[in-house]
């Protein structure tokens, strides 16, 4: 039995239902305005791939394509994808670090391992 989703022209409104088969079912209507004149939508879906082939996808030219090695945001965006291709491996906090080190990157303000901000070129850190 799949859920689908329908979207309301009246109401602009969205709303999933459970349905035996694969025809609508008779007297569907909108939740929250009543119009039956509902439509169904086009949902999104995910598939499952195996490691090798997140990785072999990891390899692929097109992932690089738009890639502006010299623009921060741009290394940003792509950063975020492999986080999205890599899944659980990447880490709950991927995207995070990733705005983390864009925002320090705009800023001009980068801090070393320990959190500490770096010396400049002429200051050897004794003062």
């Amino acid at each position: 039995m799949p859920i689908y989703e329908y979207f309301c022209p009246a109401c602009n409104g969205q709303f999933q239902k459970l349905v035996r088969g694969f025809s609508d079912p008779p007297g569907l209507a909108c939740p929250r305005c009543g119009n039956t004149e509902v439509r169904r939508a086009i949902s999104r879906f995910a598939t499952l791939k195996s490691e090798d082939d997140r990785i072999e996808s990891l390899a692929d030219p097109s992932n690089f394509m738009g890639l502006d090695e010299s623009d921060p945001r741009s290394i940003a965006r792509w950063a975020k994808r492999l986080g999205k291709e890599l899944g659980e491996d990447a880490g709950e906090d991927w995207d995070e670090m990733v705005d983390q080190m864009l925002e320090e990157e705009l800023s001009g303000k980068q801090d070393d391992e320990e959190g500490r901000s770096p010396a400049k070129p002429d200051d050897l850190g004794w003062a």
